[in-house]
């Protein structure tokens, strides 16, 4: 409980509304996972951030406002980091897996829609995380631990 508050001001930091969940990645059975498993045997935990995109864009406004997708990643990316730091401070491997740019997402499910499914925080439908709250209205980042982490449930 003291390291999800640490996380938790950690994120409050670069934004308000967010979501946070720990996935347990050894128990997946998906390709990327399995295309991957041994470095999965080294990082079995995955720690997921979503990070709220306004309500009022619609999917058109937000798949052509590049600037705003921009922004978020660089959010994600500052606060994946730190988290990989912190944990690394304190013994654990920790790897803060990087947002790309603007990619074509409609061919794979990516590492950071998959970790997000696996922490409970929505279900994955046409290569769309949808979480209850927001629809897809959310981008996600990413770090990968062997920290002994519990599931933080939303």
């Amino acid at each position: 409980m003291q390291f999800e508050d640490t996380i938790r001001k950690i994120i409050e930091e670069k934004c308000d509304d967010y979501f946070l969940g720990i996935a347990d990645l050894s128990i997946a059975k998906n390709d990327i996972i399995e295309q991957g498993e041994s470095f999965f045997t080294e990082y079995p935990r995955a720690i997921s951030i979503g990070i709220t995109i306004p309500y009022a864009m619609t999917d058109e406004l937000l798949m052509n406002n590049t600037a705003l997708y921009k922004e978020t990643n660089c959010q994600l990316n500052s606060i994946t980091s730190h988290l990989s730091i912190l944990l690394q401070e304190e013994g654990y491997k920790a790897l803060s897996v990087p947002k790309a740019g603007k990619v074509n997402e409609s061919t794979f499910i990516s590492l950071h829609k998959l970790a997000a499914n696996l922490a409970n925080l929505g279900q994955i439908e046409n290569n769309l995380l949808i979480t209850p709250e927001v629809g897809p209205g959310v981008n996600w980042g990413t770090v990968l631990t062997d920290a002994p982490l519990e599931a933080i449930n939303p």
